[in-house]
């Protein structure tokens, strides 16, 4: 069986930004971001509850971008757990 890396579709860039959670549910989560790749990201939760595999959650940068505005929300799947956190798979067409 191939290792994980080989059977990516993306390559994972290292970055760190904050982003907010947002779960059914459940207030929202301000997270931060271990790495990035064009189907999703890992984030990293300092203690706070993980949204179950399979969940649908969507994801923003936090703060305001230039110009004022808001990034926009970006819908996802958890498609695993992490020792830190969650992995999340973007399910937006982009």
């Amino acid at each position: 069986m191939n290792p994980v890396s080989e059977r990516r579709l993306y390559p994972r860039l290292p970055m760190e930004v904050e982003v907010e959670l947002h779960w059914p549910g459940h207030p929202l989560c301000i997270a931060r971001t271990e790495d990035l790749s064009n189907g999703g990201v890992l984030l990293i939760l300092n203690g706070e509850e993980r949204p179950p595999v399979g969940a649908e959650v969507r994801v923003r940068v936090a703060g305001l971008l230039g110009g004022d505005e808001q990034a926009p929300m970006v819908a996802a799947t958890v498609v695993r757990h992490a020792d830190e956190g969650v992995a999340v798979r973007f399910t937006d067409d982009v």
